[in-house]
């Protein structure tokens, strides 16, 4: 087997296009280019109308008066004419937004309760600090000027009576339901602490208790459960309808009282929990069944339940991870279903009466082919009373309105789990049967082909589910500050593509994601392919300096991460080394001129240089070779190797040294050695053997015992 590629070795080092050099100095400027954002001013503390601009929230008003006992200010006019208030979303209420963290929102409402204007003075949102243009977070906000405080505003499409709808931000979901519940929940709360709101308080009631244990059909005859049922045709979907068509089936309940806690639960789960549960607090309890879940597939940042909410009047109560408990979708109950999906959510702190009627909202969604990000919400909602026999109340009081709104977080991810659950399983069966793949050189990079193939347009072009090393500076960022596993369940596909790399990575080392599944890797071995047929020059650096550039990526690892514990939203903008978030994730004509050059150099040396960005930039690729230095399973070698050179002259990331040894750290799993090693045509030993055994029996005679000796010597596995 000899090497075909002609190499450029002698391309001088300051080449614009080629060269360490170069490559250094292209670096360098993206980094600069990405960290040159950051010079926005930390989060404000408090509402400041000398530096802050209040006037833009509160047209007309010239100046500005703290008012006594409170964190607002009162905005008048040049002739002294009260126009409204002016309050900081963060005085008010605490809502954590995707990154963990509040979205910073000035607001001003008028004497009659409507919202004179909105603006978002800062944040930490990771995919606005750079991907989606921060106008699109701006223009969003902007439009609650005119809405009262007062109305229920959904964000998608919502089938509630009295609902205004607003589009979400394709791309950034969580952001917008976040900020949503920001605006509402801050304008309502100022507009009652200055009177211009009233808020109705309910009269208390009290559970029926008795120590019966009751059937699932004399709980449902009862009246215990609220349901609500979403069909696929409601979601949009064009599919013919079924008998059996649920895009979500819930039943629902507040389950403190014995008879329902006991009969669902059992007697050590209803004690446990009731056990836990504050006075002013209640269980509600959901099972559900369909095509879509009422959890999601994970929590955004900060814990946030993307799906389910309760409404009371212009109360939404939130559910953050501390609020939840899985039971799964079994049920103690006699005569119950089985059911897909079980919960157990925690209403706390005295939101939800649970002797007035209450509302169960579900947020479904569905790619509206747009591209992108691009999806359509729906929202639907069910109201539930809970039963006289149940609960005894007293005469009709009204239902205490608050300001806090919730606002449940992101999308379903549906049947794209199975589908990146396929491509990686797929990818470790080929693994575990390596044998049988690199039996034949042929068949090994037809089928390592397509899997590249498959991970550019399936994982990353379809599916976005490209791996960064911003989920490993958060992993390492939690182990400073606080762990909390609603971080890395925020995205259900990165969260099973990061189960699957930690598997494959202490197994058989990095190479098994870097060079068979990282969407972006694939997409420059591919290019370097394409440049190959295309008959393209080849360029590859002198030994003496890939030794050197390949530490590198290395030293840019240990500065984001450091970078990032100092500061989450420095750390975010630097990680920007990975062209990741423009090749798969953001439109690049959104995007500053500075990230698409860094990408388009990256692509254009791909045609040219094998992996060029894998090799010496990406830190991703450094973090995950630190435990895979240690895989259990690496190529097989022989003694041969350390005088052989045919895998060593072939191997692209130049994982083999003169001795024959392998770099775990550089080796990307080609395998290409490994069918070399099998090969009776191409291993030097197998073949002295072969060519030593064929002589012996051409001549009738024992083949030379000495030379047999050696030859199988040399065979032998490596130790």
């Amino acid at each position: 087997m000899t090497c075909s590629r002609t190499s450029f070795v002698s391309q001088p080092l300051g080449s614009p296009l080629f060269g360490g050099r170069g490559l250094v100095v292209a670096l360098v400027t993206a980094l600069l280019l990405m960290a040159q954002p950051v010079a926005a001013k930390p989060a404000p503390k408090t509402l400041d109308c000398e530096t802050q601009p209040c006037a833009e929230v509160l047209p007309g008003a010239v100046s500005f008066k703290p008012v006594a006992g409170t964190s607002y200010q009162v905005g008048v006019d040049a002739a002294g004419k009260s126009l409204g208030w002016v309050g900081l979303s963060t005085d008010v209420v605490d809502i954590d937004a995707y990154s963990g963290k509040p979205l910073v929102t000035l607001f001003g409402i008028d004497g009659k309760a409507v919202f004179t204007g909105a603006k978002v003075i800062h944040h930490s949102e990771p995919i606005l600090l750079v991907g989606i243009p921060e106008s699109a977070l701006q223009t969003f906000v902007s439009w609650y000027a005119g809405k009262s405080v007062s109305t229920r505003v959904v964000v998608g499409k919502s089938s509630k009576p009295g609902a205004i709808s607003v589009d979400a931000i394709s791309g950034a979901t969580v952001t917008a339901l976040a900020q949503n519940q920001t605006v509402l929940a801050a304008g309502r709360k100022l507009a009652m602490d200055v009177g211009v709101l009233a808020a109705a308080k309910g009269a208390t009631g009290e559970f029926i208790k008795t120590d019966k244990v009751l059937s699932w059909q004399q709980m449902e005859t009862a009246g215990v459960f609220g349901r609500l049922f979403v069909s696929e045709k409601q979601m949009g979907s064009t599919k013919p309808t079924a008998a059996d068509d649920q895009f979500i089936n819930l039943w629902f309940t507040v389950a403190d009282a014995p008879q329902i806690g006991r009969s669902l639960l059992g007697d050590h789960e209803y004690n446990w929990l009731m056990g836990r549960k504050k006075a002013d607090e209640h269980l509600l309890v959901i099972y559900g069944v369909g095509s879509s879940s009422f959890k999601g597939s994970g929590y955004v940042r900060g814990g946030i339940f993307d799906r389910v909410r309760v409404e009371q009047g212009l109360r939404q109560m939130i559910f953050k991870d501390h609020d939840h408990h899985r039971i799964g979708g079994h049920t103690e109950a006699k005569g119950a279903p089985e059911f897909k999906e079980g919960a157990v959510f925690f209403a706390r702190g005295g939101k939800l009466h649970a002797g007035e009627p209450f509302d169960l909202v579900f947020m479904g969604s569905r790619y509206d082919g747009k591209g992108g990000y691009s999806r359509e919400f729906h929202s639907f909602s069910a109201t539930h009373r809970l039963p006289d026999s149940l609960y005894k109340r007293p005469e009709a009081a009204p239902v205490f309105e608050t300001e806090e709104i919730y606002v449940q977080a992101w999308r379903n991810q549906g049947a794209r789990v199975y589908v990146v659950l396929a491509i990686l399983l797929g990818v470790m069966a080929l693994f575990i049967g390596r044998r049988w793949l690199v039996a034949d050189m042929k068949r090994l990079r037809i089928i390592h082909t397509s899997v590249m193939l498959a991970s550019v347009l399936l994982l990353g072009v379809w599916l976005k589910a490209q791996p960064s090393v911003t989920q490993m500076m958060t992993f390492v960022d939690g182990a400073v500050h606080g762990f909390r596993w609603s971080l890395f369940l925020s995205e259900p596909l990165l969260f099973i593509s990061w189960i699957s790399i930690a598997i494959v990575t202490l197994i058989w080392g990095r190479g098994v994601f870097c060079g068979w599944t990282c969407p972006f890797g694939s997409a420059t071995e591919l290019l370097f392919k394409l440049g190959r047929l295309l008959r393209l020059p080849e360029f590859e650096l002198p030994d003496a300096v890939h030794s050197r550039l390949r530490y590198l990526r290395y030293v840019i690892l240990v500065v984001l991460i450091g970078t990032f514990i100092y500061s989450p939203e420095l750390g975010e903008r630097m990680a920007e080394v990975e062209p990741f978030k423009t090749s798969f994730l953001v439109a690049p004509w959104t995007r500053h001129w500075g990230f698409v050059a860094w990408w388009g150099t990256l692509v254009g040396l791909s045609l040219f240089w094998w992996r060029p960005f894998c090799r010496y930039v990406c830190p991703l690729g450094a973090g995950l070779a630190i435990p895979g230095s240690f895989r259990l399973s690496g190529p097989y070698r022989r003694n041969a190797c350390d005088s052989c050179k045919i895998c060593t002259k072939t191997c692209e990331p130049k994982a083999i040294d003169k001795q024959g040894k392998i770099d775990p750290r550089e080796c990307l799993s080609c395998m290409e050695c490994e069918s070399n090693y099998q090969n009776e045509q191409v291993c030097p030993p197998l073949v002295g053997i072969d060519r030593l055994m064929r002589r012996s029996r051409e001549k009738g005679e024992p083949p030379n015992a000495d030379k047999l000796a050696r030859l199988m010597k040399d065979r032998e596995d490596r130790k």
